[in-house]
């Protein structure tokens, strides 16, 4: 099928249609920036509708549901590869403006719902604490002090007293005051130590409620924690299909934001989470399908793939190529470029389109070889699972010597 005739149509909560098109009667302008990437935040799509009235426009209104379809006609419009492109709710609604003749409305979709809390997230969980002690060690600390201060006073007021006394005279004295205060230390740590005492049989408790960030025995796998998360944090996840089910052998505590978490966790389990059409994923972009498409300069290739390093150093493609709806994250197609001499199987991992009649709709990819991938996966696997393996193997010793410990201390 030749691509000849674009076509775009909105849909707002089965409310109002705008449909963007050759066909006769459908001529509103309608003007697209889309965004997908292979992040955990979803994407922002802009939206600007030309020629439309100020009843229309008071419809469009924050929190409601909008949807876009877009593709192309063949030159008699019998045949069209036109699909739904993402359903999103409206993020912003600019106020309608006018611009030489011609009334506008602005806006913004996103591509999902980004529902993740401000805060980690907490667990109640009840202890007991000792009630109030009645230990006066307090009260015996302010007695003992006051004594020693009055031992003070009467020791001088004895030296006052004795101004002509001998040296050894004093040296009675002081050896007397001293000899109190011993007495009565003792005295009193006597008390303390039955009162103490006394405390101790008859303490009580009671169950204190604390909030603690929720955690995961060791051994947990991270299918598992996932799941929790999202369940506690209501944060719905569209597919969950993990290329490694890490294993968590020392535990897992969720110190972040949920949403923080799950992706740190989709990472170790060396499985992409993106937004696609609105929706949370986490899988492997291999196990997507590859689409019966070869991307040429016939089919749609507008500029070669040209080379460079993501924020990992690892090899990423960009190319040009000319709209097409069934392209977005994760999706598996084939680019044949003789002139640069590239053809291969790639993975798509983020782009963007601009979608209008008035010029060419065009997108710019970024893109990874399949085989490359497939290969950064594989050696990302083998390490986890071998630094899973000496984690596993320090655990089971751990345990081991615990065991030992218990048994030699039970026959004391």
């Amino acid at each position: 099928m030749e691509l000849v005739h674009f076509y775009q149509r909105i849909e707002l909560d089965d409310e109002v249609r705008i449909v963007s098109s050759y066909l006769q009667g459908k001529n509103a302008q309608i003007e697209i920036t889309y965004n997908f990437s292979n992040q955990d935040v979803p994407s922002d799509t802009d939206i600007t509708i030309h020629g439309i009235s100020k009843k229309t426009a008071s419809k469009f209104k924050v929190g409601s549901n909008l949807s876009i379809y877009s593709g192309f006609y063949n030159a008699d419009f019998t045949e069209n590869n036109i699909s739904h492109l993402l359903t999103a709710s409206i993020t912003t609604v600019d106020a309608i403006k006018w611009d030489s003749g011609d009334w506008y409305l602005h806006l913004t979709i996103q591509d999902g719902t980004k529902v993740d809390p401000k805060k980690a997230l907490k667990v109640a969980q009840s202890k007991q604490v000792r009630a109030k002690s009645t230990n006066k060690s307090s009260t015996y600390r302010t007695q003992m002090r006051n004594f020693e201060n009055n031992a003070k006073k009467r020791r001088q007021a004895w030296l006052n007293a004795n101004p002509n006394a001998t040296r050894h005279q004093k040296h009675l004295n002081y050896v007397q005051i001293q000899n109190s205060i011993k007495a009565y230390r003792t005295q009193l740590k006597g008390a303390q130590s039955r009162a103490t005492e006394k405390s101790n049989k008859q303490k009580t408790y009671r169950v204190k409620t604390v909030y603690k960030n929720m955690s995961f025995k060791a051994g947990t796998k991270g299918s598992t924690i996932i799941k929790t998360l999202a369940n506690k944090a209501g944060i719905k996840i569209s597919e969950l299909k993990l290329v490694y089910n890490h294993v968590y052998y020392s535990g897992y505590t969720a110190k972040k934001k949920p949403l923080s978490c799950i992706q740190d966790i989709a990472k170790d389990c060396k499985t992409d989470m993106f937004y696609q059409h609105g929706k949370l994923v986490i899988k492997s972009f291999v196990s997507n399908k590859h689409l019966n498409y070869t991307c040429v300069p016939k089919t749609g290739l507008i500029t070669s793939p040209s080379l460079s390093t993501d924020e990992d150093n690892k090899d990423v493609y960009e190319a040009t190529i000319l709209f097409n709806p069934i392209i977005t994250t994760g999706v598996i197609f084939r680019i044949d470029d003789k002139f640069s001499g590239f053809t291969d199987d790639v993975i798509v991992t983020n782009g963007n389109a601009t979608l209008s009649n008035s010029d060419t709709p065009t997108m710019t990819i970024n893109f990874k070889k399949l085989s490359q991938y497939k290969k950064e996966q594989a050696s990302e696997i083998k390490k986890a699972k071998s630094d899973d393996a000496k984690a596993k193997s320090k655990l089971d010793a751990k345990r081991v010597k615990q065991a030992k410990t218990k048994r030699t201390n039970r026959k004391k």
